[in-house]
């Protein structure tokens, strides 16, 4: 069952969809942490998916996108947590919604945010991150252009330039440069095959970029009280997937955690048939399967650190 919800943060108004199961509450309940770009409340089968195991969740436009007032590209990665905090109480107010059984699921960079808001709010009971890297985002970005770039057919050149424009951009900008000069002074590489892979390919897209290069998630982690989930899949070309891992295990080493690595997947935790390099064109993954038992993983753990008492398998 499925009605639309708002909540306010900061000025913005952000809106989306509240699915719950079709029997009485209350409910453990989910919030979905939307990863890059602009992003919306359609999360696929999931809610239907978690309703049928006896959660609630929801999923919203983030900022400027759908019905949501505000502009995403103004967020840093921090105002994208605090906006999260602020979806937890929204359904933690509802009569439906176990107060203390809200959880959040953020993949990629909704990855970073689920944790820092973790972090920052107590109430959080669990988080399950889908491929949200361990390193700060300038160092995945970097390794994403060196890994998507090669597996797309462009040359170590290309490689090279794609990311000497990154680190540019980020530097002046930081500096204190106007994206758009920045975007301007690039414009001999915008015809270019590769261009419309880089992160920041717009002034807007520069700005956001930049705002949020410096997050480094350690910190977040090191804080983090409640249990975190963390999945991966082998091949991911968007994230370093070793490294995230070995940061995670060694930052929570004393706290309540899993780390599930699917091999042969991969950003979205997606097997293919095919070899590594037909799976990604012009920067998007072709059509592939959910790993098995992922879903049965995500679910299983969720009613482990959630679930009710009445709540249904």
């Amino acid at each position: 069952m499925t009605t639309e919800l708002s909540f306010a943060d900061d000025g913005t108004r952000l809106v989306g969809d509240y699915v719950r199961p079709p029997w009485p509450g209350p409910y453990p309940a989910v919030v979905f942490v939307e990863g890059s770009g602009p992003g919306g409340r359609d999360q696929g089968a999931w809610p239907t998916r978690l309703a049928a195991a006896g959660f609630a969740s929801f999923a919203y436009d983030k900022p400027g996108s759908g019905a949501s007032t505000g502009d995403w590209t103004g967020q840093t990665i921090a105002d994208r947590a605090t906006e999260t905090t602020a979806a937890v109480r929204a359904l933690r107010d509802r009569e439906d919604v176990l107060p203390d059984g809200v959880a959040l699921i953020g993949g990629s960079q909704g990855g970073w945010v689920a944790q820092l808001a973790a972090s920052a709010d107590d109430t959080v009971a669990a988080v399950v991150s889908v491929s949200g890297p361990g390193v700060d985002v300038l160092a995945q970005e970097e390794h994403r252009l060196r890994h998507q770039l090669p597996a797309e057919g462009f040359t170590e050149a290309d490689v090279r330039q794609a990311v000497a424009l990154l680190h540019d951009q980020v530097r002046r900008v930081r500096a204190g440069d106007d994206p758009a000069r920045v975007h301007a002074e690039q414009a001999r590489w915008h015809a270019a095959a590769w261009y419309p892979l880089l992160a920041g390919t717009t002034p807007r897209s520069i700005g956001f970029l930049a705002g949020i290069a410096d997050y480094d998630p350690a910190p977040a982690l090191g804080a983090l009280r409640c249990p975190l989930l963390a999945i991966f899949g082998a091949d991911d070309l968007l994230v370093p997937v070793r490294e995230s891992v070995r940061v995670i295990a060694d930052t929570l080493r004393a706290a309540r955690h899993d780390i599930v690595v699917f091999p042969h997947a991969d950003h979205n935790i997606r097997i293919y048939a095919g070899e590594g390099p037909a799976r990604v064109r012009n920067g998007h993954y072709t059509p592939g399967v959910r790993a098995p038992g992922f879903d049965e993983l995500v679910v299983t753990w969720l009613q482990r650190h959630c679930a009710a008492p009445g709540t249904r398998h």
